[in-house]
């Protein structure tokens, strides 16, 4: 739009002047010594235009030619410039793509090729973790130390080398060096690079440092830095540890410490009542049970609560068919209550409870036509109960039938055919006769103590395919004799 306007205002200038001159009686004389050159003004006029022009073209000329060498060396710098980003952009997408070894390539490419410091860094950092997702951790620490070298004078470029350094090592599993790598950047950056952050959270929990992962993911939860699931979990398994692996007197102060809601989490409600029982507190080991499953009914929780030495069985079990009201439907509760009636020798509820167990179990796992019944550790648990509670009231085959059950689901046991039979023996090896006496008199003391000896009166009958059946090894051994 801009360059129609002037267009159009050149076009009416031009017009204009045109006009002017046409009708102009002037004229234009050039005077040299003693010759004078006389034109009309127009002729003067277009002369000058064309002599200007040409002035111009011949400055500009001139002043290209002198600065051709600095215009080449730009060019070529252009050049290589773009040629470096070309294979930026392609190692990018291949290491995107997931084709680490193609990208690989193509950095290490644009490493030799370049000749800025900047690009050189960049292409070695992109390099070693794509040589890392190849597994070639030798080339990676190679490429990671020139990326080291060339990032010396640019302090960005040097954090974010220790930064993916430190994550690569801990993919590696070389968690102190990589937290020692990451709390130093931490202390440099003031706690505001999210990424360096969540990297000390993994670092944290690979090393064990639960002192230190606590109030970090505190920090995180509350900035909303971190996914929530994520957070709490991380507390949950750092507050947990710290109670599990503190002083007899000191983990009560840090359980002091907890808020509600973290003393609740399965984890941490199971190592503070793990503590209390072996302080010989059932009673506390017992509340802190029970205030953690008023918010979760945890499998964990209910295993532990129930085997919790001490208490009333009664007022456990009041207790359980209280949460049974709000959630009927729960197979691991409805464990739970049969176990606790097994310990208070209600049979009848016992069975009730358990049976009813293992029917929602099976209406929620219910199999497909054709596929094998697979069952599942809590479930062979509430077979193992059902044995024991047949077995306690004289039902000896319904209680070896669950027993088979979960034996069946905690161990790998072969699945036996009762329809195949033994194959034949081989007999071409067997003697035509009697055995030769004096050689079985000859025979070694020892081989001699391992005959069976059986009583006249015994009342039993030999397996008619025992003496036949075929030695293990045996036919291997009779062909290489052949």
């Amino acid at each position: 739009m801009r360059t129609g306007l002037k267009l159009l205002v050149l076009l009416a200038l031009a017009v204009g002047f045109a006009l002017i001159i046409k009708d102009s009686s002037g004229y234009f004389m050039l005077v040299t010594g003693d010759e004078r050159r006389t034109v009309s003004l127009t002729t003067g006029v277009f002369l000058l235009i064309i002599a200007f022009v040409l002035a111009y073209l011949l400055v500009r000329f001139i002043a290209t030619l002198s600065n051709s060498p600095a215009n080449f060396k730009q060019w070529r710098l252009k050049r290589h410039t773009s040629k470096d980003v070309s294979l930026l952009e392609k190692g990018w997408l291949e290491l995107i793509e997931g084709r680490a070894g193609s990208a690989e390539k193509d950095f290490t490419r644009l490493f030799n090729h370049s000749h800025n410091p900047s690009r050189q860094a960049i292409a070695s950092l992109a390099a070693a973790k794509a040589a890392h997702m190849s597994g070639h951790h030798e080339q990676r620490d190679k490429l990671l130390l020139l990326a080291e070298n060339k990032s010396r004078n640019f302090p960005r470029l040097a954090e974010a080398t220790a930064t993916v350094k430190a994550e690569l090592l801990l993919e590696q599993g070389e968690s102190r060096q990589a937290q020692a790598l990451l709390e130093a950047l931490d202390t440099a950056n003031g706690s505001n690079q999210e990424h360096i952050q969540k990297l000390l959270l993994r670092a944290y929990k690979q090393t064990g440092s639960n002192e230190k992962l606590l109030p970090l993911a505190r920090i995180m939860l509350k900035k909303e830095r971190v996914d929530r699931f994520e957070a709490l979990r991380l507390i949950e398994h750092a507050a947990a540890g710290n109670i599990n692996h503190a002083a007899p007197e000191e983990w009560q102060y840090f359980w002091k410490s907890l808020s509600s809601d973290e003393k609740t989490m399965p984890l941490v409600a199971l190592a503070a009542a793990g503590r209390f029982e072996a302080k010989g507190d059932s009673k506390n080991a017992g509340k802190v049970l029970e205030d953690a499953l008023a918010v979760t009914k945890d499998a964990r929780l209910l295993k532990a609560y129930v085997q919790t030495a001490g208490g009333s069985v009664q007022d456990r079990l009041a207790m359980a068919q209280g949460w049974l009201k709000k959630d009927s439907n729960n197979p691991e509760l409805l464990t739970a209550l049969g176990y606790l009636c097994l310990k208070g020798q209600l049979w009848g509820q016992a069975e009730r409870y358990l049976t009813r167990s293992l029917a929602i179990r099976s209406e929620t796992a219910a199999p497909e036509a054709g596929q094998e019944v697979v069952v599942s550790r809590d479930e062979a648990q509430t077979h193992a109960l059902l044995g024991t509670l047949y077995d306690r009231l004289g039902r000896a085959q319904d209680a070896i039938r669950h027993w088979r059950i979960a034996s069946a689901a905690t161990s790998a046991l072969p699945v036996l055919n009762n329809d195949s039979i033994l194959p034949a023996a081989d007999t071409t090896e067997d003697p035509d006769g009697p055995p030769d006496r004096k050689k079985l008199d000859n025979l070694d003391d020892r081989i001699m103590s391992t005959k069976i000896t059986a009583d006249a009166n015994a009342d039993y009958q030999v397996d008619e395919y025992f003496d036949t059946a075929p030695i293990p090894g045996y036919e291997a051994e009779k062909q290489g004799r052949k």
